[in-house]
């Protein structure tokens, strides 16, 4: 009973503590008095490399305050945190500081990762609790720094993060309609990496002779994350039309930067002219005229035959 009772108490920490990592990461606090500089950290390291780092705690209160500093790992996908050793990467010169009454004090952290680690990126957070005179913790007080490890190839270290894992398709939802439904288009982009990438990028629509300026859209303007084997995917219309569009191909060009380094992926889509499609429909009308035209002729030679006959 003890140890269930244990775990729901733990589980519930870590709850609390990733609600105030939410609040900390959207620039909210929910203690106005206290404040951590910065909120986010990102690092870049080679593998084997170890790196110290620091966050500044202003104590605006009128009294001294004594801190516990714990990190932890961090999935920001779910916002979960985590205990396991080999999720974080974070070494706190020590448990406990004391700040003095409206003073800052500088929280120095090791950054050193497992020899075996992966390249790509990973998150710790760096707790900052306040402790009551009673001795206990003050989750409520609570703040947090990110820290986000981009790891790299030793190789890479000058250049820092580059990645060509990532591809780009662009896909036709629907041709549309000349001058009165839109041209649908869709593109897509997987993450192959080990990154979290931010795709960036443009998509330009024109056609083959140049006959007028393209027709653009800028890719992820959201600036969504992609982290590690998912898809971005987005759809947009383009409703402008030129008269050569009908008897010329339409090319749909991109260039997608993956967010982390200035390496473009290109990718091209052509869509055919119209010719086809107004053949089909010259051909119909063609035949549909020689068959009214035969009907009429046939109607005409019936009347004849009954008027002979009267």
């Amino acid at each position: 009973m003890e140890e269930e009772n244990r775990k729901k108490s733990i589980k519930i920490f870590k709850i609390i503590i990733s609600l105030f990592i939410i609040y900390t990461l959207c620039g909210m606090s929910l203690v106005s008095a206290n404040s951590i500089d910065p909120a986010i950290r990102r690092i870049t390291l080679a593998k084997g490399q170890r790196k110290y780092a620091s966050v500044v705690y202003k104590n605006s209160e009128a009294f001294d305050v004594e801190l516990t500093i714990t990190p932890y790992g961090y999935n920001p996908r779910n916002d979960e945190i985590s205990e396991e050793e080999n999720e974080i990467f974070l070494k706190a010169d020590t448990d406990t500081i004391t700040v003095s009454a409206n003073s800052s004090f500088n929280i120095k952290y090791e950054i050193y990762p497992i020899a075996n680690i992966r390249e790509g990126t990973y998150f710790n957070i760096l707790t900052i609790t306040p402790i009551v005179d009673n001795q206990n913790v003050s989750i409520i007080s609570s703040i947090a720094q990110l820290i986000i490890l981009d790891v790299v190839n030793e190789q890479n270290d000058v250049r820092g993060i580059t990645t060509e894992s990532y591809s780009t398709d662009i896909e036709l939802v629907q041709k549309g309609i000349p001058f009165l439904t839109p041209l649908k288009l869709k593109y897509l982009i997987l993450n192959n990496s080990n990154y979290v990438l931010t795709p960036q990028g443009r998509i330009d629509v024109f056609n083959e002779r140049n006959a007028y300026k393209p027709t653009y859209e800028y890719v992820n303007r959201q600036e969504e994350e992609i982290y590690p084997d998912e898809i971005y995917e987005n759809q947009f219309e383009v409703t402008s039309w030129h008269i050569s569009d009908l008897f010329s191909k339409r090319i749909v060009y991109a260039e997608i930067y993956n967010g982390i380094d200035s390496n473009p992926q290109k990718v091209e889509l052509e869509i055919n002219s119209y010719l086809p499609e107004i053949f089909t429909l010259a051909i119909i009308l063609i035949i549909s005229v020689l068959g009214l035209k035969y009907l009429n002729q046939n109607k005409g030679k019936s009347k004849k035959v009954k008027t002979k006959k009267k």
